[in-house]
Parts: C-alpha cells; sequence; structure tokens
C-alpha cells in the first residue's frame, strides 16, 4: 500500500494572517527604558548629549519633564530609539509635539534609519506650535529599525527655546506565522452498513508562534456522493466542536484548542459510506477557514450570500477579498471539475467572472477576471462553439441575450432551471424569480504574487471490494 507525506499549513478562523500590535512610550515614568505599547522596543533611548551626562532622562539638555520628552536648548544633542520590525507588513510612526520660541533657522528634526546609521528625516517642526506627526515609515522596515530626534541646523540661541514631544508610536502590522500540519493517508477501503475507517493515519501541528488553533476543516473534496458519504469526530474533544455540512461534504473542527488537541481531533475523524459506492476514489482536503479547496486546481473557492447584486459590484468585491495571502476574483470556470464543484457549492444564481461586453463585443465571451482575464473562451450565441482548447457549460438554449437590453453576464443556473450547475447569461443587474443573483463566487490562486504556501493537504482512500464465492463461503475482501 502507498503513503504519501502531505504539508498542509493550518490558521485561525479568518482570511488574514495579520494582527496590529505598537511599540509606545508615554513618559509617564522618568526613564528612557518604557515600554507601554503591546510589543517591547529593542531597546533604551540612548542620549549624545555633549554638554551634559548621557542617558539621564532626570537631567541635561534632553530629559523627561512633566510626562513629555523635554529638549531645551539644543545644539548638537541627540536621542535615538530601535525597533525590530522584521515580520511586520507596515509601520506607522506618529507622536504629539509642541515648540516653543524657536527662531528662524533653529528646528527640531524627526528622522527614520533602517540600520541605525543612514538616517532621513520625515519632518521638521520650528516656532511655537503644537500638532500631532503622523507617517508611514514601512520603507524602513527592518530589524534595526532607529527612530532619531535631532537638530541638524542652527543651534538654539536660549534656554527657552524648547520642543517637546509625547506618546511616541510606532503601529506595525504583524505578519503572523503559519502553522504546519504534517499528514499520511492513502487507504484502501470496503464501506458496509457498519464500519468506517480513519481519514489521516498520521498527523503533526506545528506553529512558530502559537499554541492554539481556531479552526480547519475536512472536506470530501472529490468522489463526493450526498446523502451517502459521512465525515465523523469520534471519541471525546471538550474543546472542540464539529459541524457536519451534507451539501459541500465537509466536516468543520471549531476551537480554539490547543495544537495537540486538534491532532488528536483529526487523527479521530473517520469516513463511512452507505453501499453501493459508486466512486470508486475518495480524496479528502484539510482546508484552512472557510474557502473549499478543489486539489486539480490547487484553488480555493467561496460563495458570499448577497441577494441581487450586480455583476460588476459582485466582481469588484471578489477583488477586494483576500485568503491568507491570496487575491481574490470572481471565479473563472475552466473545466468540467471545477465548475461542477463551484456549482454544488451554492443554492442559487451565483455570478461568475464571464462576459461577452468587453473585448469584441457581443458573442465574444470572455473572462474577465483572475489568471484567465482577457481569454475567449466561446463565439456565438446559443448555436455557438467553444474556442478550442477551451470550456464552456452553458444551460440548455443558452446564451441566447434575450431583451431589449441584451443579456451580456455570465451565472450559475438556479438547479430548478435545466442543467444542475450550468451557466445562463443575464442583464448586469440580473434577473427576478429564481434569476435572482444570490451572491457570487470568489476563487482564489493562479494570481502573480500570491504567496507560495502550503494551506491545504489532500489524502486518499480508494473504494475496493471484491465478492470470491466458493462452495460453502462467500468473503468480502480488499484487494
Amino acid at each position: 500500500m502507498n503513503k504519501f507525506l502531505l504539508t498542509i499549513a493550518i490558521f485561525w478562523c479568518t482570511h488574514f494572517l495579520l494582527a496590529q500590535e505598537t511599540y509606545l512610550d508615554n513618559f509617564g515614568t522618568v526613564s528612557y527604558a518604557n515600554n507601554d505599547g503591546t510589543l517591547n522596543w529593542a531597546g533604551n533611548w540612548i542620549e549624545t548629549e555633549p554638554f551634559a551626562t548621557n542617558n539621564d532622562p532626570a537631567g541635561g539638555f534632553i530629559a523627561i519633564l512633566g510626562n513629555q520628552l523635554d529638549f531645551n536648548w539644543i545644539w548638537s544633542e541627540t536621542i535615538t530609539r530601535t525597533a525590530d520590525l522584521s515580520g511586520t507588513s507596515s509601520a506607522i510612526l506618529s507622536f504629539d509635539w509642541e515648540t516653543q520660541t524657536l527662531d528662524a533657522n533653529e528646528f527640531m528634526s524627526i528622522q527614520v534609519s533602517s540600520d541605525g546609521t543612514s538616517f532621513t528625516t520625515l519632518a521638521t517642526f520650528g516656532g511655537t506650535q503644537t500638532g500631532t506627526f503622523t507617517q508611514n515609515i514601512s520603507a524602513f522596515i527592518s530589524a534595526n529599525t532607529t527612530i532619531r530626534f535631532i537638530n541638524n541646523n542652527n543651534d538654539w540661541s536660549d534656554a527657552g527655546d524648547i520642543f517637546m514631544a509625547d506618546d511616541v508610536q510606532i503601529e506595525v502590522i504583524l505578519i503572523d506565522a503559519a502553522p504546519v500540519i504534517s499528514v499520511t493517508g492513502d487507504q484502501l477501503f470496503c464501506p458496509n452498513a457498519t464500519n468506517s475507517i480513519p481519514v489521516v493515519q498520521t498527523v503533526s501541528i506545528t506553529d512558530a508562534d502559537d499554541t492554539q488553533l481556531d479552526q480547519l476543516t475536512i472536506q470530501i473534496s472529490t468522489g463526493y456522493q450526498n446523502g451517502q458519504d459521512l465525515l465523523t469526530l469520534t471519541g471525546s474533544h471538550p474543546n472542540i466542536t464539529d459541524t457536519w455540512d451534507v451539501t459541500e461534504g465537509r466536516l468543520t473542527l471549531a476551537g480554539p484548542a490547543t495544537l495537540a488537541e486538534f491532532e488528536a481531533a483529526v487523527l479521530a475523524v473517520t469516513f463511512s459510506s452507505t453501499p453501493p459506492a459508486v466512486s470508486v476514489l475518495r480524496e479528502f482536503s484539510v482546508v484552512l477557514g472557510t474557502p473549499l479547496f478543489l486539489p486539480e486546481t490547487g484553488h480555493y473557492y467561496e460563495f458570499i450570500p448577497s441577494l441581487g447584486i450586480r455583476w460588476d459590484d459582485a466582481r469588484d468585491e471578489a477583488a477586494l477579498r483576500t485568503f491568507f495571502g491570496f487575491q481574490g476574483y470572481l471565479t473563472t470556470l475552466t473545466s468540467a471539475i471545477e465548475a461542477a464543484f463551484a456549482g454544488d457549492q451554492i443554492t442559487g444564481t451565483g455570478w461568475i467572472g464571464a462576459s461577452d461586453n468587453f473585448g469584441t463585443g457581443e458573442g465574444d465571451w470572455r473572462w474577465e477576471t483572475g489568471p484567465e482575464a482577457g481569454t475567449s473562451f466561446w463565439i456565438g450565441n446559443q448555436t455557438g462553439t467553444v474556442v478550442l482548447g477551451e470550456f464552456a457549460f452553458w444551460n440548455t438554449g443558452e446564451p441566447n441575450n434575450v431583451g431589449a437590453g441584451g443579456e451580456h453576464y455570465a451565472h450559475i443556473t438556479d438547479d430548478t432551471i435545466g442543467i444542475q450547475n450550468s451557466w445562463n447569461d443575464l442583464p448586469i443587474a440580473g434577473g427576478g424569480g429564481a434569476y435572482q443573483a444570490q451572491g457570487y463566487i470568489v476563487e482564489y490562486g493562479g494570481l502573480p504574487g500570491d504567496p507560495v504556501l502550503q494551506i491545504s493537504g489532500v489524502t486518499q482512500l480508494r473504494i475496493s471490494c471484491s465478492v470470491i464465492t466458493n462452495r460453502t463461503k462467500t468473503y468480502r475482501v480488499n484487494y
């Protein structure tokens, strides 16, 4: 019996692996070591004071006075602080500030550096003013991102020349490391009315920066027989709730729970089926979050309910969705397997990313979204033809472009109309009754810039039964 090792990444019950955190000093304590945010700075404030004691927050020309960072009669004094911003996707620097009696050519500057050596001036402050400074410093993200307050112009002329800063903060978006799971499972199984078999044979889940998961799903993604096949979580798992969706053939395991608890739950999921088992092959996809995974494409699919939505609005909304860093788009269905898989997810009319209102116009049906954007797949009306090498799945008598304004946008037809999972053309706003748009299908995967991640994996089960009869007994065996 062959076995194969699949490495699957798993994440919490969200489409984003991002967390907002802050490095902050509100100067509530007379100390250069304050860490008032959710993250700690890489080190303390470091002063350069040629005419006073360095790194003394209680005295000198730079000091913490009245819960603010105070600069008085500054010549060549500076102060810097470093934050480790590696592993972040964006960073915003902000602080409140006030100046008093700074003359012309007397300024305080705020600078930033990615290495602590070469600095870029972001802004200067002079006169007698107050304000709040905010600027994106994502271009300087590194393990040694450093900010510096410095006078890089004329020396300040008297003791009344003051600059004050408060609530110095760097707000960052952290990229959460993806958990990883390794599973094995490629088996033979002969179902009957009472037996079952585990879907996964071995499992190991690890995570570099977290100890818990919120959710994973296991779906019968190939060969599913609705009403006969069943996935069941066996045993006791007090911190995990299981939900079976008979339409999608998907079992959802929801926490939060520890990685070890999810490992135990995955091993406890069993498959059973009521004969006859028509499909020989079952593939079980372990998928992250809500979208469904199709092994044949390696892409993810998600139906978004939105009653009455227009095709163009569905296209634009799909493009704004992301899944674990993958960019969404209105789905492009380029094979019979993909069309059936996507169609089975919905219970009504759902927009897909095809139109003949672009390109050369009427009768030139193209994919307008995703990796296939601009690709023609059908030429003509209901008597037209599939473009060589492409795929189409129109309902009987479609596309027919009926009505005064014509029908130039494709959707998956309602199950009550014609061929199941087939397509129809509609006006951009949809139709009425069974032709009213119920929502749209988003697809993730295949676009330039998508991350290279293993966020799903597949195990296999082959239905294998043979009947051998001798004079006295009948045996049912695997082969």
